[in-house]
């Protein structure tokens, strides 16, 4: 059923607000006056394909679904504009949003042109009672986490690079400019496509557990279709729960055990557990009881390279585990912010972790799935050319001619699918 100019401006109008773009934004976008737009989403002046696919860019949407017999109103992206109402007076915020947004419905549309389905039948979604308390939020999320241990077959071992491992689970992973309060987000869509992105200005241990924090969202909220990690939201029992996963996740109990046992340390006196997370401890409800252990500042930087967290995340998660006291977690805290394990990690030969190779991998699949689709007549050069300035890389079809790849493309841009 053809769709009138009436509707297509009704549709375009609606999704220009459920991003919280102005006439005036999104008429500037597109090279036009804020009175030409006004009269389009009104149904007074047709839309260009042109207009219609930058407009489409803009709002984070296919511009297919302004055409469609059924068009939904809202989408992961304004879903999280809705939820998040604070975020709408940060430009950077707003428009680190929308970018992983693009992402996404672009990765999205890459795997449907390629015929490629999501292997998420795997993944287990832990439908727990809504946590009635820190105490709750925390148990629920390190059981999970145990869980998904036992279930990946992971044992003890450190994680190995996040986004392998989730890719593995089907999941798709990126890494994004955003907020510097923005540490991730998980997109959702319908057909079992996910997207967990991580603040790619962190330092890579943040954005480990960043992958790790969004992935326990997958398992415990997937109800959602978008979730947020902002540090406005930490204090709320979802975001609690998904911290305690982290840690456990990254660093097991019983690996910590070990370690320590290993170096001769002291015992916990109790086996109870706190949350943590890369920045601040959420403490569980139950009274600390714990003695003084003799774990050194030394002993902290060794254990976090083993398990590839921060210095920081470890000590908490070793006071968590009562290996540490309060006060003896503060002053190694102040020992590592003074620099001390820097030099400590030197003297012990550990190297800098090198952040190269996961965001490369990221990227790297992308691209893949990009030029797959180039070389199948799937999308046309010029939208090959968007999909690589989307990850920073310009004049993808250029690198490509230059490797004899597509040289014998004859591409019509109205007939490929993609657009």
């Amino acid at each position: 059923m053809a769709i009138s100019q009436y509707e297509i401006g009704r549709r375009l109008r609606n999704a220009r607000k459920a991003c919280y773009v102005t006439q005036e934004n999104a008429a500037k976008a597109i090279g036009i006056s804020c009175s030409a737009l006004s009269q389009m989403e009104s149904g007074q002046r047709g839309v260009s394909s042109l207009e219609l696919d930058r407009l489409a860019q803009l709002y984070l949407r296919d511009a297919r679904t302004f055409l469609d017999d059924r068009f939904e109103e809202t989408n992961a992206v304004s879903a999280m504009f809705r939820a998040h109402p604070k975020l709408w007076g940060s430009p950077a915020a707003m428009q680190s949003l929308r970018r992983c947004g693009e992402y996404h419905r672009e990765l999205v549309n890459l795997r449907e042109v390629l015929g490629l389905t999501r292997r998420l039948s795997t993944v287990p979604t832990y439908s727990w009672p809504i946590p009635k308390s820190k105490r709750d939020a925390v148990q629920q999320g390190q059981a999970a986490a145990q869980e998904e241990r036992l279930r990946l077959d992971l044992g003890m071992a450190p994680l190995p690079d996040l986004t392998d491992l989730l890719g593995g689970q089907g999941i798709s992973t990126a890494l994004s400019e955003m907020d510097d309060k923005i540490s991730g987000l998980t997109l959702i869509s319908d057909g079992g496509n996910i997207l967990i992105a991580a603040n790619r200005n962190h330092h890579i241990l943040r954005r480990r557990f960043s992958f790790a924090h969004e992935y326990a969202h997958v398992l415990l909220d997937r109800e959602r279709e978008a979730i947020l990690s902002h540090t406005m939201s930490r204090p709320s029992l979802m975001e609690v729960r998904a911290n305690a996963y982290a840690a456990a996740f990254l660093i097991p109990t019983e690996g910590v055990r070990t370690y320590v046992e290993a170096m001769a340390k002291g015992l916990s006196s109790r086996p109870a557990e706190d949350n943590v997370d890369e920045e601040a401890a959420t403490r569980g409800e139950e009274r600390l009881n714990a003695r003084i252990q003799d774990v050194e500042l030394h002993d902290v930087v060794r254990m976090a390279h083993h398990f590839g967290v921060s210095c920081e995340a470890m000590l908490y998660r070793l006071k968590g585990l009562r290996f540490l006291t309060e006060d003896k977690r503060a002053r190694l805290a102040d020992q590592d912010s003074d620099g001390l394990s820097k030099v400590l990690r030197g003297c012990l030969s550990l190297p800098e972790p090198d952040s190269s190779g996961g965001q490369e991998r990221v990227r790297s699949t992308f691209l893949t799935l990009a030029i797959e689709a180039y070389v199948r007549s799937k999308i046309t050069t010029r939208k090959l050319d968007e999909l690589g300035r989307l990850v920073g890389l310009e004049c993808l079809s250029g690198s490509l001619e230059e490797a004899g790849i597509g040289e014998d493309l004859v591409l019509d841009s109205e007939e490929i699918s993609g657009q």
